[in-house]
């Protein structure tokens, strides 16, 4: 029986990272992987069964996770009543928590995984992102189409706003004024919108 060695297994999720990110899962290739990993293909495959198995094994727990983050955060009327700036105060804190620290699998989930069973991971976001503006503006009332649709192009713009700053460098205060910034403007005056 041979050993499995931490650090081998680390390579290779380190290169497959960087494939997914680069290429897409679809696009992907396993000797690309084990190439950049520096290891043979043989011993790919001595740690996972398949590419499938390696993208599981890089954005499984941050799939299963951010859906129930985001949903806490939409079920804790504590967190919807707050005033905005206390709102946006503490929403860029915990996303810099969970989202910075997982900024690369999150850009994998939501961009690079067509043909995946993650490939809806975009829209369930956008949903929940919806459903916590619905809610902080509109409470438990009975809302109209147009104010459904306004709620869901507002929570796509949002998205798009966290994702352009996943893509860059920032320390924790630049990318928490940012977020705090972007949702004091989708979140502010939206009934004013509709």
């Amino acid at each position: 029986m041979q050993v499995k060695k931490k650090p081998i297994k680390d390579k290779i999720l380190e290169s497959g990272k960087k494939e997914f990110l680069d290429k897409g899962y679809h696009d992907s290739s396993v000797a690309r992987i084990a190439e950049g990993a520096n290891v043979p293909i043989g011993n790919f495959y001595r740690y996972f069964t398949g590419k499938k198995n390696l993208l599981d094994e890089l954005v499984g727990s941050v799939y299963a996770f951010i859906p129930k983050f985001i949903a806490d955060l939409a079920g804790t009327t504590t967190v919807l009543d707050m005033p905005l700036e206390q709102f946006s105060s503490f929403i860029a804190k915990e996303l810099y928590r969970v989202f910075w620290r997982n900024r690369s699998e999150l850009i994998i989930l939501l961009y690079r995984c067509a043909g995946t069973e993650y490939e809806n991971f975009r829209e369930s976001i956008n949903e929940l992102i919806r459903d916590i503006i619905i809610k902080r503006n509109f409470g438990n009332i009975h809302i109209n189409d147009s104010e459904w649709v306004m709620a869901k192009v507002v929570a796509n713009g949002y998205l798009a706003g966290l994702l352009e700053l996943l893509n860059m460098e920032w320390d924790e205060p630049k990318f928490t004024g940012m977020i705090q910034k972007i949702t004091l403007f989708f979140f502010s005056d939206f009934k004013m919108r509709g």
